[in-house]
C-alpha cells in the first residue's frame, strides 16, 4: 500500500542556517526534528519543498537531512512563489508561512496546510515543542485525517 505524501517546508520550519562570513556551514534543526521526521517517514512519503534555489537546497540537504526525504522540490524545478499542494501531488503542506493557506482559500484547500510557528518566533520560544505537538495532532494521532471526505482532488496542473 502506497504511503500518503506530504511535503514540508525548509527554512523557519524545519530549522535555519548556520553562516559564517561567507559560506552556510551548518543547519540548525529545531527541536524535536529529527524525530518527528522519523515517525512522520513510517507513515508518510516525505517531500521537501523550498522557494530557495536548488544549489541552496543542496548544501543543506548535505547536512544529514537528505536521508528523510524521498523527494525535493526548489525554486529551480517550480519557479512560484505560492506552494500549490496539487503540483506535487501531495495530500498536506507543513509550512511556517500562513500566506500558503490563504491563497489555498480560494480552492478550498486551506484544511490540507498546517501552519507551524517559525522557528526562532517569539510563539516558538515560548514553546519549542509546539510545533511537533500541532504536527502529530494533525498527522499522526488523527486517523481520520484521510477520509475520504477530506482528501483533496489531485489533478496536474
Amino acid at each position: 500500500m502506497k504511503k500518503p505524501r506530504i511535503a514540508i517546508d525548509l527554512d523557519e520550519t524545519l530549522g535555519a542556517t548556520v553562516t559564517d562570513s561567507t559560506s552556510i556551514i551548518g543547519f540548525r534543526l529545531r527541536d524535536g526534528c529529527l524525530e518527528l521526521l522519523k515517525q512522520l517517514d513510517s507513515k508518510y512519503h516525505l517531500v521537501l519543498w523550498t522557494v530557495a534555489y536548488r544549489s541552496y537546497l543542496n548544501k543543506v540537504l548535505a547536512f544529514g537531512l537528505k536521508d528523510y526525504f524521498r523527494e525535493t522540490y526548489s525554486w529551480d524545478e517550480i519557479k512560484q512563489t505560492w506552494k500549490d499542494i496539487r503540483q506535487i501531488q501531495v495530500e498536506f503542506l507543513i509550512d511556517d508561512n500562513e500566506y500558503h493557506r490563504e491563497a489555498a482559500k480560494k480552492d478550498g484547500l486551506e484544511s490540507h496546510y498546517l501552519i507551524v510557528p517559525a522557528y526562532g518566533s517569539p510563539e516558538d520560544e515560548k514553546h519549542p515543542l509546539g510545533w511537533v505537538q500541532q504536527i502529530k495532532e494533525k498527522l499522526l494521532l488523527d486517523d481520520q485525517v484521510f477520509s475520504k471526505s477530506k482528501r483533496p482532488r489531485i489533478v496536474m496542473l
